[in-house]
């Protein structure tokens, strides 16, 4: 997977900078064969559908004067198949509150309308330490995108699109074999095909 950070935004400004950026990603041209409006609805930890007013107001709420609020994508690879797509940026960030030791605030659109799909999320500038229960700054570095590329990875569905493909092979090598073990019977002239013709 591949987890890139935008930037991030601070200073006088920032509501309207986040504003339209929330407005572009709702609204940017989509693929009409591959995604609806529903699909881009802005989603967040809890709720699948928020409005664009509510997530502005909250990640504003949750600003810090060092950092209003940080823009990354996640784009897993095609070997990292994702079925619920809501549920697996909620499992990614999950992860990244442990790592940060932080609740955090966020909101995400998701896009089908590349070769890559791929989210979009805002995270607030501030969150909430789990031990002190005080609010902190939120800051990113480039090991955490790193462990985001992981866990994005680690919460894919590689294992069963990888499973899935070695069952494939096993089934080419299995009818490759029946096929050649019945060659002679039906009369053929095994020099006119060989097993790897059809291990495929």
């Amino acid at each position: 997977m591949i987890s890139k950070g935008s930037g991030y935004v601070k200073g006088g400004g920032a509501r309207g900078r986040l504003t339209a950026h929330m407005k572009y990603v709702e609204y940017r041209s989509r693929d009409q064969e591959k995604e609806t409006r529903d699909d881009r609805r802005i989603f967040g930890k809890d709720e699948d559908v928020v409005s664009r007013s509510d997530a502005v107001n909250d990640i504003m709420e949750h600003e810090h004067r060092q950092v209003s609020f940080h823009k990354m994508v996640l784009s897993p690879g095609q070997d990292e198949p994702v079925e619920d797509w809501r549920e697996w940026t909620r499992e990614v960030m999950s992860d990244l509150e442990d790592r940060k030791g932080m609740d955090l605030t966020w909101y995400a659109v998701k896009h089908d309308n590349t070769d890559n799909p791929h989210v979009h999320v805002i995270i607030a500038g501030s969150g909430t330490d789990r031990e002190s229960g005080e609010a902190g700054v939120v800051k990113m570095y480039v090991p955490d995108y790193q462990f985001l590329n992981q866990a994005g990875h680690d919460h894919s569905d590689h294992d069963w699109y990888r499973e899935l493909g070695d069952m494939m092979k096993d089934f080419d090598r299995q009818d490759a074999h029946e096929l050649g073990a019945r060659e002679p019977e039906r009369g053929l002239d095994r020099g006119d095909h060989d097993i790897a013709d059809f291990d495929r």
